[in-house]
């Protein structure tokens, strides 16, 4: 028999940080298998590589920032367990999913600083991935379990950006 706590989350099928892992992995070997070369080769100092480090560095900072406010409000980032408060302060007042939007920035970036073709083509997959698969149940979860103080957070902040 289950306990409330195995009931209390949104029932993800896999933890959220597989999906961009596994579509990193994905793009790795589709890149050796068949590469497709419109990316510049990796440099040290290009436009490039440049604007993949600062997106991957956006995205890991955005991920962290929203990580450590869900722990500042007392609730659990990890969605196996309880939510026990709708997080609605720093980057949760433009976006919803700041930590998901976090992880495309850091899949692109990663993409732009390797030149893996592959991400910039997965890159829709895996955000329409993310917004059925996890950002669906977890909203569904959420309206459930807190009402109207969430549907009053879904109409005034955006799913994505």
């Amino acid at each position: 028999m289950m306990d409330e706590n195995e009931r209390d989350n949104p029932g993800l099928p896999h933890l959220p940080p597989t999906y961009p892992v596994g579509f990193l992995a994905l793009a790795i070997i589709l890149e050796f298998l068949v590469p497709l070369r419109f990316l510049a080769a990796p440099a040290v100092f290009s436009l490039q590589t440049l604007i993949g480090g600062v997106l991957l560095v956006l995205g890991l900072s955005l991920d962290i920032w929203a990580f450590r406010l869900f722990r500042a409000a007392g609730t659990n980032p990890e969605p196996f367990k309880p939510t026990t408060a709708i997080v609605a302060r720093g980057p949760y007042r433009f976006t919803r999913n700041p930590m998901y939007v976090g992880f495309l920035l850091s899949f692109t970036g990663i993409g732009l600083l390797f030149s893996l073709e592959w991400t910039l083509i997965a890159l829709p997959v895996l955000w329409f991935v993310l917004d059925r698969v996890v950002v669906q149940r977890e909203e569904a979860y959420l309206a459930r379990k807190f009402g109207a103080d969430y549907e009053t957070f879904l109409a005034t902040t955006r799913r994505w950006l």
